[in-house]
C-alpha cells in the first residue's frame, strides 16, 4: 500500500486527542472536480503502536463542494473502530456521492487513552481480510 501525502487525512495522530466532541481530521482531501471514480479508491485506517483503549471511535467520512465544510456536508459512509483494536482495522471503497472535498470527523464513545497513533489515507489498494 502506498500514500500519497495528497490523499492523508491523519498521519500517526494520537487516538487520545479523540473524546466525546467530535473533531475533524488534520487534512482535507481535494476530489479534483467532485464526482465518483470510475474505480473508487480505498479508505484505509490504521491504528498503530498499542491497540485503542477507553471507548469505541466513529469515523465519518464527509464531503463538501465547500473546501471550509459549511452547511452542505454529506456523510458518505460511517465505521466504528471498538475499544482494543489494533493494526488495519478500516478498508473500504469510497462509497458513491463524493463532492468536491473529502474529510473524517472522528469521534469516541468516551475519552480515548492509551499510545495508539491513528493514519487514515485514501489509497489505491488495501489488503483485504
Amino acid at each position: 500500500m502506498i500514500y500519497d501525502a495528497g490523499n492523508l487525512f491523519l498521519k500517526e495522530k494520537a487516538a487520545s486527542t479523540y473524546g466525546t466532541t467530535p473533531a475533524a481530521s488534520d487534512n482535507v482531501v481535494a476530489n479534483t472536480g467532485g464526482g465518483n471514480a470510475y474505480e473508487a479508491p480505498w479508505l484505509v485506517v490504521l491504528v498503530t503502536g498499542a491497540a485503542t483503549a477507553g471507548g469505541n471511535l466513529t469515523i465519518d467520512l464527509q464531503t463538501c463542494d465547500a473546501e471550509g465544510f459549511g452547511s452542505d456536508v454529506v456523510t458518505l459512509g460511517s465505521w466504528t473502530v471498538a475499544s482494543g483494536s489494533q493494526g488495519e482495522v478500516i478498508a473500504a471503497r469510497v462509497p458513491v456521492g463524493a463532492l468536491k472535498y473529502l474529510r473524517l470527523l472522528l469521534t469516541g464513545s468516551a475519552s480515548i487513552t492509551g499510545d495508539a497513533k491513528i493514519t487514515a489515507a485514501l489509497v489505491l489498494d488495501a489488503d483485504i481480510k
